[in-house]
C-alpha cells in the first residue's frame, strides 16, 4: 500500500470490529474507466495471493459487481519472473466460469479491452 509508512492500512477494519450489530467486508479491486472526471466502475476484483487453495467465497463481490452490472472476477495470482505475475482467473458475475491459468499479457489485454469497450460511451473520452 502506498501510504503504509503513514497508518496502519488495517486501522479501521480492525476498529470497525470492535462495534456489534454491523458488518464490513473490503472491497479488493474496481476497475474504471481511466478518463479524468469519468471514472465508471467496469470490473469487480476480488485478489487471493495464490497458496493453492482455490476455495474463497465472492458473495459480496459478485452482489456490487451485479448492481453495478459488471463482470466480477476472482483473480488468484503469485509471483512470476521479474516484475511479472502468475495468475489464475475465475469469472464469478454475472455467471461463473471454470478457474483457468492466463499469463500477465492476456489478463491485461482482457482490461485493456473493457476500458476500450466502454471508450465509445464515455462523456469524459477524447473525441
Amino acid at each position: 500500500m502506498r501510504y503504509a509508512k503513514h497508518f496502519h492500512k488495517d486501522l479501521y477494519s480492525k476498529r470497525h470490529r470492535d462495534f456489534d450489530g454491523i458488518a464490513m467486508i473490503d472491497l479488493d479491486s474496481l476497475e474504471v474507466c481511466l478518463n479524468k472526471g469519468c471514472w465508471k466502475p467496469l470490473a469487480c476484483v476480488e485478489t487471493v495471493y495464490d497458496t493453492g487453495n482455490y476455495v474463497k467465497y465472492t458473495t459480496v463481490t459478485e452482489h456490487v459487481a451485479n448492481g453495478l452490472n459488471i463482470p466480477a472476477f476472482l483473480v488468484f495470482y503469485q509471483k512470476g519472473l521479474g516484475s511479472s505475475l502468475f495468475y489464475k482467473i475465475r469469472q464469478v458475475a454475472p455467471f461463473k466460469s471454470r478457474l483457468r491459468s492466463v499469463s500477465e499479457y492476456v489478463w491485461i489485454s482482457y482490461l485493456r479491452k473493457l476500458q476500450r469497450q466502454h471508450q465509445p460511451y464515455c462523456k469524459h473520452g477524447k473525441r
